[in-house]
């Protein structure tokens, strides 16, 4: 029997092996066949392909930095190889196809639609369980997309800023109390907790309420972020540990428990003729069953609130940190914004969200704000867009060469794109006078496809114009209430952290905790402007 076990095992074992090497020679002659052709790569190794070179820039990063810093640096190593490569990084991923070129972007987002890569879900289901508006194709994907499409008109979101302001004040009261502490704080936690009550009122009606106390399963879902991973990049150790299964099981059944409930309670309420926009209602009202409510669609509706809930403070409280600290360091935009918002909103800083309430369109009159947040994304871009190549698809440069898409994930690299110099000049500088209408330099003004942190085309971001509406009225809220100061000195006294911390320079790089979030919580100093004018 144990030799029948030996060689059972042996023969999987070599059949593994097998597979894996007649795998490598697949891929390795591909990516030799593609720089046979001239199309650009790094320089490939045909027994590790691309991964020396990545784990070389690996190794001058900071060992936490998030991933899409990858396409940036190797720009800078190799500045030879234009704004749209191949890398080979089997088995970590399949091959890659780079793209920071805003055109060839909007071949495979715009002009045709490429679908997500398989790794989209691979990341989004501990989170969501995989059947939500992110990672859903073809006509399921339009049935839900039509369906959520209300829920974020302009229009609606007009009709939500008295209720965002009122979250928006809680977060102002918060950071006063901090400001009178003097003494240094997470930034992030603050914001973060402010993002998830405004969309806690977008997507369930709910006053979740997180900025007063914990809730049992947002603590749920923001531990269910560690265990999200794309493929390799959180490091095989943690992949491999049988308490990651666990953990992302527990997690679920917390925020499957609670969000059933609200299910069941608006569904018996409503029965399906609700006319309310937000998310839950509109997911309900498809569902004229009438009676239990089927586990298909419990399954999906399920799912989308996750991915409302999630998505919609994600990237909103990343934002809501580097406007600060971009506003910090750039004193000139900050009085430059703080008298706009004079101008707008009166110079009685108490009397602005009693204005905004009694006329939501004075958001729409505050477009140095919008330059400031705009900036803030293309510098800090939160999120990237990975698709899956398809055969016979290829992409065109502007030289005209050809970039087979077969075979490879092919990526959409925000911030690679952001900052590459050939799209934008002075590339590292803040300048919201970029995103002005007024703009009279023409070399400021942003190319066409070039600023795209919302992504463009028909999979572009739903809740644009929700993010839009939060971070314009946070920072009409707080940029004249408070003087603003990173601490990441006296964080790193006291921490003393080890190893490479900075990202080209910058101390506030981004890691990867869902999508890009501010390293070490973002430590900062906050004091009160309350007596001046």
């Amino acid at each position: 029997m144990y030799l029948l076990l030996a060689t059972s095992l042996f023969a999987l074992t070599s059949a593994f092996i097998s597979r894996f090497l007649y795998k490598a020679w697949l891929i390795r002659r591909y990516m030799r066949s593609l720089q046979r052709q001239g199309l650009p790569m790094p320089p490939h190794n045909l027994l590790f392909g691309h991964l020396l070179v990545a784990a070389q820039i690996q190794r001058s990063l900071p060992s936490d930095a998030h991933g899409h810093y990858l396409a940036d640096q190797l720009r800078q190593r190799y500045p030879s190889l234009g704004p749209t490569f191949y890398l080979d990084l089997w088995p970590v991923s399949d091959p890659m196809l780079i793209v920071t070129d805003p055109d060839a972007i909007a071949q495979f987002a715009q002009d045709r639609l490429l679908p997500k890569h398989p790794g989209v879900k691979t990341f989004m289901y501990p989170i969501t369980g995989g059947y939500d508006l992110n990672c859903l194709e073809g006509e399921t994907w339009k049935f839900w997309r039509k369906v959520f499409n209300p829920g974020f008109s302009a229009g609606h979101m007009q009709s939500l800023v008295p209720s965002i302001v009122e979250e928006v004040e809680k977060f102002r009261s918060d950071l006063m109390e901090r400001a009178r502490d003097g003494k240094m704080f997470l930034f992030e936690d603050h914001a973060l907790k402010l993002a998830i009550d405004v969309i806690g009122r977008v997507a369930l009606d709910t006053k979740l309420n997180v900025q007063g106390q914990p809730s049992p399963w947002i603590t749920a879902l923001l531990h269910q972020r560690q265990w999200a991973a794309f493929g390799l990049e959180m490091g095989i150790v943690m992949l491999i540990n049988p308490m990651r299964y666990f953990h992302m099981w527990n997690n679920r059944r917390i925020m499957d428990k609670y969000i059933d409930r609200d299910l069941d309670e608006r569904y018996n309420q409503a029965q399906g003729n609700s006319k309310s926009k937000t998310i839950i209602d509109l997911a309900l009202n498809v569902y004229s069953d009438g009676g239990t409510m089927d586990k298909v669609f419990r399954k999906y509706a399920r799912s989308q609130m996750k991915v409302f809930i999630f998505a919609g403070h994600d990237a909103t409280s990343t934002t809501i940190c580097y406007a600060w600290l971009l506003l910090s360091r750039n004193p000139r935009v900050l009085a430059k914004l703080r008298i706009e918002h004079d101008n707008v909103l009166g110079p009685d800083r108490e009397k602005a969200s009693e204005k905004l309430v009694s006329d939501p369109t004075l958001c729409n009159s505050l477009p140095y704000t919008l330059a400031v947040i705009k900036e803030t994304l293309r510098l800090f871009p939160v999120v990237s867009s990975p698709r899956k190549g398809q055969k016979g698809f290829l992409l065109t440069d502007r030289e005209g060469r050809q970039f087979p898409t077969e075979h490879c994930l092919v990526w959409a690299v925000h911030h690679g794109l952001h900052h590459n110099p050939l799209w934008w000049p002075r590339v590292e500088e803040f300048l919201p006078e970029r995103f002005m209408p007024d703009n009279d330099d023409a070399t400021l003004k942003p190319q066409k496809n070039a600023w795209r942190p919302f992504e463009f085309g028909p999979r572009a971001c739903i809740g644009t114009e929700l993010a839009l509406t939060e971070l314009k009225l946070v920072l009409a809220l707080t940029a004249r209430e408070f003087d603003f100061s990173e601490a990441f000195d006296e964080w790193d006294a006291t921490h003393k952290p080890k190893g490479i911390k900075t990202v080209d320079g910058e101390r506030a790089y981004q890691i990867q905790l869902g999508s890009a979030h501010p390293v070490d919580g973002f430590p900062v100093r906050m004091s009160s402007r309350s007596g001046t004018i």
